[in-house]
């Protein structure tokens, strides 16, 4: 099932799911959303002086900005755009790896594309990372995490694993969005349409869907 909600709630459900697994490690959850277009940034560029003025201009394109607590940069949501948010908590006594929780979440997309599926660095990707998917040498899907010490259970964290992918080809509309919101604050850098992927030909959202879920409960 994927849940279509606005992306603004999606991030407040996001955080309640942390929260919960916070407080009872035995839960855990995997979800799908997808939501209408936007932007969504990281919330340390809500401290650039431009910012304000940055997203009244983007709101006023029909890009409403939200911000989310994850790291990250700033990414589009909209058409041909689906999320994937696990959260889980660590094993009992050991310490938090970010680079294994990185994997865990990486691997499972990986193992759902299938052939041609690698990670890395992507220049002119939106929200470049270590830890894009890549399909074919090309960014498929964004990561973003965020880790909470366990309320309930002080010896194991409470993990949010976050991806965003590109189920159909990225929209030019959106690339163009991204690339005024960060000229508006001042940044140099541009994003490139040609540095994405997206689900082969012949691939559903619905097929990939179940694989990946298949992927995660391995």
């Amino acid at each position: 099932m994927i849940d279509f909600l606005d992306a603004a709630e999606a991030l407040a459900h996001e955080l309640d799911l942390l929260e919960e697994v916070s407080q009872n490690p035995a839960k855990r959850h995997l979800w799908f959303w997808e939501s209408p277009t936007c932007l969504v940034s990281p919330k340390n560029l809500s401290n650039k002086p431009l910012f304000e003025k940055a997203s009244q201009v983007l709101e006023a394109e029909g890009w409403p900005v939200h911000l989310r607590s994850t790291g990250g940069d700033v990414t589009p949501q909209g058409t041909g755009i689906l999320n994937v948010t696990h959260v889980y908590a660590t094993e009992p006594g050991i310490q938090v790896d970010i680079r294994r929780e990185y994997d865990r979440l990486c691997t499972a997309i990986e193992q759902a594309l299938g052939l041609g599926a690698s990670r890395g660095w992507q220049p002119g990707a939106f929200c470049d990372g270590e830890f894009n998917v890549q399909l074919n040498g090309r960014k498929f899907a964004g990561t973003a995490m965020r880790i909470r010490r366990g309320k309930a259970d002080r010896s194991r964290s409470a993990v949010l694993a976050h991806a965003i992918m590109l189920i159909e080809p990225v929209s030019i509309d959106a690339i163009d969005a991204i690339n005024r919101f960060l000229g508006q604050l001042g940044e140099a850098r541009r994003i490139d349409p040609a540095a994405h992927a997206s689900l082969p030909e012949g691939d559903s959202k619905e097929a990939f869907v179940k694989r990946l879920t298949d992927a995660f409960d391995l």
